[in-house]
């Protein structure tokens, strides 16, 4: 299948379908076994050095020890935005995704919800053209779950392609032009929504 550029497309499928293996392979972390995965016509690996992808893991781990802002700076840091810029990207996100009032706060004194809410900040410091969201929804409560729809409206551009993966298929029919039902690494089936 295909993700075009202005597309949001979702990833469903069981445990162990291959989910988590198809996003290792567009963030060049892994090699396909068959077949072929590129981005925007090149290895991913190498699209990646060269521009880098928006990308929110199922599970954030960061040490828990940093604060709010240390992990935003550090992460930043690691992204190449400029020293210059980072305070201004760092306080874009955070009003984003609503952390305001957990700035001060250690990882470790958040909720499950407010921990994603950082990874999802983390993954908007950037603006890039390919984003990919694994379980963006996990452990969020219902109003931040509404908020994450609004969050993905906001990011949609002629330029920007969306991969979404989730086990919650009725989200993913709200938030995706289409749905790859995927399972034993191979697609099932593709649902236009």
């Amino acid at each position: 299948f295909t993700i075009a550029a202005g597309e949001v497309v979702g990833v469903a499928g069981p445990n162990g379908a291959g989910k988590s293996t198809l996003i290792a392979m567009l963030l060049g972390l892994i090699e396909s076994d068959e077949g072929t995965v590129e981005i925007d016509g090149i290895a991913p690996r190498r699209f990646i050095e060269r521009e880098g992808v928006a990308y929110l893991p199922e599970l954030m781990t960061l040490p828990l020890s940093w604060g709010v802002e240390e992990a935003l700076d550090r992460l930043a840091s690691l992204q190449g935005i400029a020293t210059g810029a980072r305070l201004g990207e760092r306080e874009r996100v955070i009003e984003a995704v609503g952390i305001g009032e957990h700035r001060g706060k250690r990882l470790k004194a958040l909720s499950k919800g407010n921990l994603q809410r950082v990874g999802l900040a983390q993954a908007l410091l950037s603006p890039r053209r390919v984003v990919v969201f694994d379980e963006p929804t996990h452990g969020l409560d219902p109003v931040w779950t509404a908020r994450f729809r609004e969050l993905v409206g906001g990011l949609r551009a002629p330029d920007r392609a969306m991969l979404i993966a989730s086990h919650n298929l009725d989200e993913l029919e709200r938030l995706c032009d289409r749905v790859v039902i995927i399972d034993q690494g191979r697609v099932q089936r593709i649902v236009e929504v």
